[in-house]
């Protein structure tokens, strides 16, 4: 399958890496320094697998359309990224959002019906330009965007399957990301604050009451929005935390670098919907502002 993926950071060089190693043609579209890097040296993943694969990379997303375009940007960074890609984005090219938080897949659609969404649980850390640590093995879910189904996405289900990467298909894809943001709002809320990986927040006695209604509370949100669920977000939870308990979540390590973090389409996005059906998230909004006073004092 021919495949751009738009977002050379951790999960998007880990997805590429395991495709381009399935024998896909797969271009990897980044910054200058990864580009570089893989360019001249290869893309190198280690941690639950080692090895070294050479798929093309581009500052810029070449003319010719793929089949499946791959976004994993940064959730803030997605409207200014589907506009440099929107040449290449034909009639037959599907986009496929495995970014955390909600809202990139109403901006794709803006640009092409053929829209899926997905979540993963996988685990990665850029450790340096060109070499990215598989941390946490999980499972990836896809689906049409917003709900539906496509013989196309099972195509990409498969692919997924063959290159490693353990993928099912759901014709309900809006209650996964949904179950995915709650996730992320506990693990990445906590795991920030705190600064500690993600297996502390189940082996802390302290923290499992606080985790608990902290999902709750996105849970009332999204079912007041007639949001369906088919699994329970604490039991999500509870399986991310397990398969990537020695990863550091995306927004701590976003934190440390000094980079600006996808808060806004975490916990912002929460309480923006909680706002919306005349509902409160006050641990959301705290999470919120204590996580934006860490990035700034970081940037």
């Amino acid at each position: 399958m021919k495949i751009y993926v738009l977002g050379a950071g951790s999960i998007g060089s880990l997805f590429g890496a395991l495709l381009a190693r399935a024998g896909n043609d797969v271009t990897l579209i980044g910054r200058e320094e990864q580009v570089r890097a893989i360019n001249e040296n290869g893309l190198h993943v280690s941690g639950f697998e080692e090895f070294t694969v050479h798929p093309k990379a581009s500052l810029y997303a070449p003319s010719e359309p793929p089949e499946l375009l791959i976004l994993s940007t940064k959730s803030y960074s997605t409207k200014a990224a589907l506009e440099c890609a929107r040449g290449c984005i034909g009639p037959g090219t599907w986009v496929l959002s495995i970014q955390n938080g909600l809202g990139n897949e109403e901006m794709a659609l803006k640009v092409t019906p053929n829209v899926m969404g997905g979540i993963t649980t996988n685990g990665a850390m850029l450790v340096e330009w060109g070499h990215v640590r598989w941390t946490g093995k999980g499972i990836t879910v896809i689906g049409r965007y917003p709900g539906g189904s496509d013989p196309f996405v099972g195509k990409v289900a498969e692919v997924f399957n063959a290159s490693g990467l353990e993928t099912h298909v759901t014709e309900n894809v809006n209650g996964w990301k949904w179950a995915k943001t709650i996730v992320n709002s506990v693990i990445n809320g906590l795991g920030t604050v705190l600064e500690v990986k993600n297996g502390f927040l189940k082996d802390d006695p302290y923290l499992e009451a606080i985790s608990v209604e902290i999902a709750r509370e996105g849970c009332t949100v999204a079912q007041r929005l007639g949001i369906e669920f088919e699994i329970h977000p604490l039991e999500l939870l509870w399986d991310t935390i397990e398969r990537t308990r020695e990863n550091y979540n995306s927004t701590l390590q976003d934190i440390r670098r000094g980079k600006r973090t996808e808060v806004d389409y975490i916990h912002g996005k929460i309480v923006e919907y909680a706002s919306s059906v005349g509902l409160e998230a006050p641990r959301n909004e705290l999470l919120w502002a204590l996580i934006k006073a860490k990035e700034g004092q970081s940037r």
